[in-house]
């Protein structure tokens, strides 16, 4: 990439330094932390192989899914579930959410491909997928192989009760108060966003004007796809409205390679996908908004906060710091911005309730 601080070999070397690293804290064990750090590393070694263009986002994509797929089988583990089973049901119940934000990063750059007859975007796409399926297969295979102590498993029910604490700060999110607020600020952010990107003469950060209506309606299609709920489908949208905002604001600051745009886009927007996916998941299991928002909150919050933090400095190393600066906004959109959204349309626009609800059984 563009402005790399380091040669090519040894920012790799760094990078993969720096997500074994942050997947060690999270999980204090070194066969977790290596499993879900270089999980992506066999397609992303396939990309190469074919000649792809060696593109850091699409090695987090992967990284984002295995650090998903490790942190929920560590925490059925943890329950006292054996590893061959974890890895399993696992696999059974987030392949079907992991799959979307994956299809969404797949095919954001190929939009490029059909707009500008541009054929450069469409490795991206493949590399995206190879790292992907990389980590689809290689996390739940190589998690149930691995020895998980009685010191271990205490370590990390201690890691887990700390990190809870943590969240019960972001419970705010589901109060109706606070939506509104925080969908205010996100409003104010993003008119700033685009009134700060017009006025430093930036060009709407596309292609082409094809481009943003293309983005909008392929966004869309895979926020109704993954979520089948018309209210958590436009909390995303607006989600993404921001960061698209942001995007413009960053792109008159910062050079941002045209053909990685849409990937990073997607990229930083997969959070909250996978939050929103998960969250549908609680409610179709009977939960209500709050406590299937909340859930979500307490499982993905964790793998989300190490995935930014991992993917700042990542990106940084390669130059990439327009990107780098859109997984940090991703990652508040995740936690915060897209919940509150979320609490606030649910409030403005409740479900209708029949009259059987009210009846005693």
């Amino acid at each position: 990439m563009q402005g790399a601080l380091l040669p090519d070999w040894i920012g790799a070397t760094v990078a993969l330094l720096i997500l074994i690293a942050f997947t060690y804290t999270q999980f204090r064990h070194i066969g977790l932390a290596l499993a879900a750090a270089l999980a992506p590393l066999p397609g992303y070694g396939v990309a190469i192989a074919l000649h792809m263009p060696s593109q850091p986002l699409a090695y987090l994509c992967g990284f984002f899914v295995a650090l998903v797929l490790s942190s929920e089988i560590e925490a059925r583990i943890c329950d006292g579930v054996s590893a061959r089973a974890a890895s399993k049901q696992t696999a059974e119940m987030s392949f079907p959410i992991l799959v979307w934000p994956i299809a969404l990063t797949v095919c954001a750059p190929a939009v490029l491909l059909f707009v500008a007859n541009d054929f450069s975007p469409l490795a991206f796409s493949l590399a995206v997928g190879l790292c992907g399926a990389s980590a689809l297969i290689v996390v739940p295979a190589a998690l149930r192989f691995l020895p998980y102590g009685e010191e271990f498993i205490a370590r990390a029910n201690r890691l887990r009760e700390k990190r809870e604490r943590w969240l019960d700060g972001l419970a705010f999110v589901v109060q109706p108060r606070w939506g509104w607020s925080v969908g205010g600020i996100a409003l104010i952010f993003a008119i700033l966003g685009f009134s700060g990107g017009e006025n430093s003469g930036a060009e709407w950060p596309f292609a082409s004007p094809a481009a943003s209506p293309m983005l909008a309606a392929l966004f869309a299609i895979f926020a109704y796809v993954t979520t089948r709920n018309m209210r958590r489908a436009a909390a995303f949208l607006l989600a993404v409205a921001v960061l698209a905002c942001l995007t413009f604001w960053i792109c008159g600051r910062i050079a941002f390679d045209a053909g990685s745009l849409p990937l990073a886009i997607a990229l930083a927007s997969g959070p909250a996908l996978i939050v929103a996916g998960q969250a549908t998941a609680f409610a179709r299991a009977g939960d209500n908004v709050a406590v299937a928002t909340l859930r979500s909150l307490e499982q993905l919050a964790t793998p989300v906060a190490f995935f930014c933090l991992a993917g700042v400095p990542v990106l940084c190393i390669f130059g990439a710091f327009g990107a780098a600066m859109l997984i940090a906004s991703g990652g508040i959109a995740a936690l915060v911005v897209f919940p509150a959204l979320t609490t606030a349309i649910y409030d403005l626009l409740p479900p209708r309730v029949s009259l059987d609800a009210y009846r005693v059984r």
